[in-house]
């Protein structure tokens, strides 16, 4: 019995760390790329990041051509 404890302690102990170590990419994964037109009619793609309550931010520079 105690085997088992130790066995599933440890497997609990590594699902937390494997979840911590994707939190940022699936965080990550959530926002979309987004397409820029450009007035000079060039096109260039923005990617996004979570703010952390739901919500995605782009970076200003990409979005003004």
């Amino acid at each position: 019995m105690k085997n088992f404890k130790t066995r599933f302690l440890v497997l609990c102990g590594l699902m937390v760390l494997l979840a911590a170590a994707l939190a940022p990419i699936v965080a990550e994964a959530s926002c979309p790329q987004i397409i820029v037109s450009c007035s000079n009619g060039s096109e260039h793609s923005c990617n996004g990041h979570s703010d952390g309550g739901g919500h995605c931010i782009y970076d200003e520079k990409c979005l003004n051509c």
